[in-house]
């Protein structure tokens, strides 16, 4: 099969243009990278892009890797140093053929090596070079260095005797690197009269990891203060911290807060990954339509645009990822965040510093002195920020932010009452996006079933068609779910609307006119992506409500 430059590959998708390899060609010059790199390092392109277009053009299918937990035996077929030297990830064994990710199935040696290793054929899946480096990386490490079986070993040795000294320091390593690479966006650490409970939040939800006697709560509260910057001695009031975990070569920022509760100071520790990956919005669950809708908001002149939903709905990644659909060459982008999640090298990027007065309304008050064309504010919380967010737009800028609303049009009272008068807001706000993310069927285990038929009901499904759900396999640890996908609706800002804005007219009537011009809901979203096999009645039910 002749093999395509990844140049052609990625301008035939519709990733880059003619003018990006321009653009990385002057920046190669200075760095003397290929020029995949180039477009990765400056955010044009990712290698998840980079992989799906190999993995179209070698008609084999793509692996995201990230969600993926491989079976011990896979990982034991291909020795420790040949898959870190040629990153490739065996993962799974079915029916006697082995499960490998590689990045570049277009390698005949590495191909023919892998067979003399494994003594027979086997299935070949594209995976994104950087994400699948970093993951051959940790579950080789975790094959030499059973992570899981330390804790537990310390769980059988407290469950004896509670008062036995063991390392605090490498214990709380441990469950770190545990929820780490169980790709955990926070680590609970609860006490109860008797224990003190370890929880991870995996996709979403709450999953109990392990329990030890009460005795080692405190020892393990307080190491965690020590090393983040927190006041041991003070236990009554509620406090934050934060401090740096390095695993592997990646760095964490590790965000700490504290509260008192009736058995002790309740701990929550936010994971945040120094360096990540912006995916393109049609990875996050959009599809062309809303992809089209969102692109057409974000090259507006000037006004504003909204991302809105709840904490942890992944607002601020769409936004992230929305800003690709823009100019970035040509356009001076400024951003102040609170924290820095995403690096995007031809954005200029600021983080939010409150103790020195730098907090989202100063920032946006210094960035129209910088000759901007697009302002990217984290979050509009206060009325002086969404006062300067208006006068940024009303100025002839592009004002992109998010925002805490349950859907869309809530967005609108919201930001009214936060002091911006039906007027202003008609005449600067041009969209909201609003979200929630659901947890995605498993790709290796999901099978027909029947849901119930008053579920099927309350979203307005047939019962008479065929519904998916995973049922639980070695891929998605028995949960039947792997990852998160976004349910969307896309609030476009009309002549008519805008009337209404200014008139001040009910929440009721806006939706009535919305309903009009063809709006779909987040549940027409999530109906979409049940009957599409993406997800389950159930799932849409639980983030829904």
């Amino acid at each position: 099969m002749e093999r395509k430059p990844i140049g052609q590959l990625l301008r035939e998708a519709g990733y880059i243009s003619d003018e990006h390899i321009s653009f990385a060609l002057k920046e190669q010059k200075a760095t003397k990278e290929r020029i995949g790199e180039v477009l990765i390092r400056i955010g044009i392109i990712t290698d998840f892009e980079i992989a799906k277009a190999i993995s179209e053009q070698s008609k084999l299918p793509f692996l995201d890797v990230r969600s993926l937990i491989p079976s011990s035996t896979a990982l034991s077929r291909i020795p420790v140093k040949f898959a870190r030297e040629r990153t490739i990830l065996p993962f799974a064994v079915e029916d006697g053929l082995i499960q490998i990710a590689l990045s570049d199935p277009f390698d005949r040696p590495l191909l023919e090596s892998i067979i003399n290793f494994v003594g027979t054929r086997f299935r070949a899946w594209v995976a994104p070079a950087n994400e699948l480096k970093k993951t051959v990386e940790w579950h080789y490490y975790f094959l030499e260095h059973p992570v899981d079986k330390d804790i537990e070993r310390v769980q059988q040795i407290l469950a004896n005797n509670p008062m036995e000294d063991i390392s605090i320091d490498e214990l709380i390593n441990n469950l770190f690197i545990l929820a780490i690479v169980n790709r955990a966006t926070d680590v609970h650490i609860s006490p109860t009269s008797v224990t003190s409970r370890i929880f991870y939040r995996i996709d979403g939800l709450l999953e109990l990891a392990f329990v030890f006697p009460a005795s080692i709560h405190g020892r393990l509260i307080n190491a965690i203060k020590a090393r983040s910057g927190m006041d041991i001695a003070e236990r009554r009031l509620p406090q934050d911290g934060r401090m740096n975990f390095n695993f592997l070569g990646e760095s964490y920022d590790l965000r700490i807060s504290t509260v008192q509760s009736t058995f002790g100071e309740n701990m929550v520790v936010r994971i945040l990954p120094v360096r990540s990956t912006v995916l393109h919005l049609s990875s996050l669950g959009f599809d062309k339509r809303k992809v089209s809708a969102i692109e057409s908001l974000f090259k507006k002149p000037y006004g504003m645009v909204l991302v809105a939903g709840p904490t942890g709905s992944g607002k601020t990644t769409t936004l992230h990822s929305a800003l690709r659909l823009l100019d970035v060459i040509h356009l001076n982008i400024l951003s102040v965040e609170d924290p820095v999640e995403y690096n995007f090298s031809l954005i200029k990027q600021t983080q939010a510093a409150e103790e020195i007065g730098y907090n989202f309304a100063a920032a946006i008050r210094h960035f129209l002195r910088q000759d901007p064309d697009v302002i990217f504010v984290g979050e509009i919380r206060d009325e002086e920020t969404a006062k300067m967010a208006v006068r940024a737009a009303l100025t002839g800028h592009l004002l992109l932010s998010t925002i805490h609303a349950n859907d869309a049009v809530s967005s609108i009272p919201r930001l009214k009452d936060l002091g911006i008068s039906g007027e202003l807001l008609a005449s600067t706000f041009l969209g909201t996006t609003a979200q929630r993310l659901v947890r995605t069927n498993c790709f290796n285990c999901k099978e027909p079933y029947r849901p119930e038929p008053q579920l099927l009901k309350k979203f307005g499904l047939p019962a008479e068609v065929e519904y998916l759900r995973g049922k639980g396999c070695q891929y998605c640890r028995g949960r039947g779910y792997v990852g998160r996908t976004a349910l969307a609706e896309i609030l476009v800002v009309s002549e008519t609307l805008q009337k209404l804005i200014a008139d001040n007219a009910p929440i009721t009537t806006i939706m009535e006119a919305l309903s009009r011009e063809n709006f779909k809901t987040l549940k027409e979203d999530a109906k979409e992506k049940i009957l599409a096999g993406v997800t389950t009645v159930e799932e849409c039910n639980r983030v829904l409500g």
